[in-house]
């Protein structure tokens, strides 16, 4: 008896380590926003699956932009050697389980110094503490 009571709160006490040590899908979502406005990559990149997948979508269209966190790697590499000033703000969030929607702001300046700005709606979905899917929708000026 003594035993089972002892399994019990260890158990008890394990899940809610777990559970306060996993970020929830809006401290992740974030994250990523962080790094991103940071230019940092790696730590980009440490926010999403393995199996991490960034769709496209376009009216009935749906492309996969990037499909694991080698290309997400190389493809942001690339992107903030050509687009230094690139940051974005969060207008609005929405938190629905493992999903995250957001309304983005990215601003940027162009090649002659002006300033530029777009906003996208985005679905995040986080599963364990990582983000595994994101959808972006066309982008609006």
């Amino acid at each position: 008896m003594k035993l089972h009571r002892m399994l019990a709160v260890f158990a008890f006490f394990a899940a809610h380590t777990v559970l306060a040590t996993t970020p929830s899908p809006e401290a992740v979502v974030r994250a990523n926003l962080d790094a991103f406005n940071r230019q940092e990559v790696e730590a980009l990149v440490a926010t999403v699956s393995d199996d991490f997948v960034w769709y496209n979508i376009d009216g009935a269209k749906m492309a996969a932009e990037t499909s694991d966190r080698d290309s997400l790697r190389k493809g942001m590499q690339g992107y903030f050697k050509s687009v230094p000033s690139a940051r974005s703000v969060i207008d609005a969030l929405t938190v629905n389980g493992a999903f995250v929607s957001v309304k983005e702001r990215a601003m940027w300046k162009n090649k002659a110094g002006e300033s530029k700005s777009q906003s996208a709606l985005a679905v995040y979905e986080v599963q364990e503490g990582l983000i595994r899917r994101v959808w972006y929708f066309p982008a609006q000026k």
